[in-house]
């Protein structure tokens, strides 16, 4: 476990320089690359011409997630960021679907050293001769991508952290196909489209938005453990002298050997003085903290 200390405090005021050794990257390129890719993500792929880069999701045809991630344009190609773990589902599903498209994909992880930067002067401390997205402010949060090894101080969960203090998530695998982006609060971020089209996924995600089906959203909770927390985990609400299932830890950053932060898909009416536990860990206790966003 990774005892976080003040640092993610100190960086509003200095640099944290992370390790995001949990990230890899997927490429597309070739001539159909921007309507293929405008067929299979929630993000409208067309915002590329304005933006950076775009915050979106990856869905099968039933509306649940592959993968989520940050995705931009490089040379002649299109990269995504997004957790190693949940990469390959979304490279088998878009080769699926590729064969139709004058399209290349490939996993290009191993040729890109991948870092996060964090701090009011973090822009200052960005190593030259890189590609850096601003995926975030106050503090201000870049990611780094090199084709050389990139100096860092801190391991990934600093970085996590952060995610999980902005309730911004990143799939894992073992939430891969679970979720409908709604559920993890995707279009909060601008990561889903509802005026572009047809994608693959979209039918149930439309439904859901002008339906008013939604019952479930992503929040973050806090508090004591008897034992680490893992993304795919169970927690569990108290209904009187009984607990029942509640839902699904999404991410989570062990600060302390009896400390937890983390993500997790919720009742979205969950009523805040709920108490929650982790399943499995009678011991343990989590408070549910406001949303620093409204749902959309």
């Amino acid at each position: 476990m990774v005892e976080l200390k003040q640092a993610l405090m100190d960086s509003n005021e200095d640099c944290l320089s992370v390790q995001l050794a949990d990230y890899g990257i997927l490429s597309v390129s070739g001539e159909d690359t921007d309507s293929f890719l405008q067929g299979q993500l929630t993000c409208d792929v067309r915002k590329l011409d304005q933006e950076d880069w775009l915050y979106g999701a990856h869905c099968d045809p039933t509306g649940k997630a592959f993968s989520n991630f940050w995705l931009f344009r490089h040379d002649n190609a299109a990269l995504f960021v997004m957790h190693k773990s949940a990469l390959e589902g979304s490279l088998t599903q878009l080769k699926k679907y590729g064969v139709f498209s004058k399209v290349d994909i490939q996993d290009v992880s191993e040729d890109w050293h991948i870092a996060g930067f964090i701090g009011n002067k973090a822009k200052q401390a960005l190593p030259t001769d890189s590609m850096t997205l601003h995926v975030g402010q106050q503090p201000d949060q870049f990611i780094v991508l090199s084709r050389q090894a990139v100096s860092t101080d801190y391991p990934q969960p600093f970085w996590d952290a952060l995610e999980i203090e902005r309730v911004r998530p990143q799939l894992t695998v073992e939430n891969s196909q679970a979720f409908v982006p709604q559920m993890l609060n995707i279009q909060a971020w601008d990561g889903v489209s509802f005026d572009k089209g047809c994608y693959i996924g979209q039918e149930t995600i439309a439904r859901m938005k002008y339906l008013g089906k939604q019952k479930r959203a992503l929040f973050r909770l806090s508090g004591n453990v008897a034992q680490a927390v893992e993304p795919g985990q169970q927690l569990e609400k108290a209904i009187g002298e009984n607990w029942r299932r509640a839902g699904t830890v999404i991410m989570a950053v062990n600060r302390t050997d009896t400390q937890t932060d983390l993500l997790a898909v919720l009742p979205s009416d969950i009523d805040a003085d709920t108490a929650i536990r982790v399943q499995g860990d009678d011991a343990s206790l989590l408070e549910i903290h406001s949303l620093p966003y409204q749902l959309g």
